[in-house]
């Protein structure tokens, strides 16, 4: 399959390959239309996490709130859940 770009998209192209991230041009457009066409679930963060949300508004004020030894890792594995990852 070839593609035809614009002289300007094809500037964009050899600066990444340049850049070293991506061995060839290819990569490139192969990791761009990924990223283009990926759909990522949206996260509303008082209805997805409210707790995170409380603490973030906490944290905005300017309170400290101490929390145990896990409960970092209880909320995200509420996250994941309900994102169903």
């Amino acid at each position: 399959m070839n593609v035809s770009l614009t002289k300007e998209l094809e500037k964009v192209v050899e600066e990444k390959v340049k850049g070293g991230f991506y061995s060839n041009a290819s990569e490139v457009v192969r990791d761009a239309l990924r990223r283009a066409f990926m759909e990522i679930p949206a996260l509303d963060l008082e209805e997805d996490t409210p707790e995170l949300a409380a603490l973030i508004r906490q944290g905005m004020r300017g309170r400290c709130v101490l929390h145990k030894k896990g409960d970092i890792r209880k909320m995200l594995g509420k996250v994941h859940s309900r994102l169903g990852q």
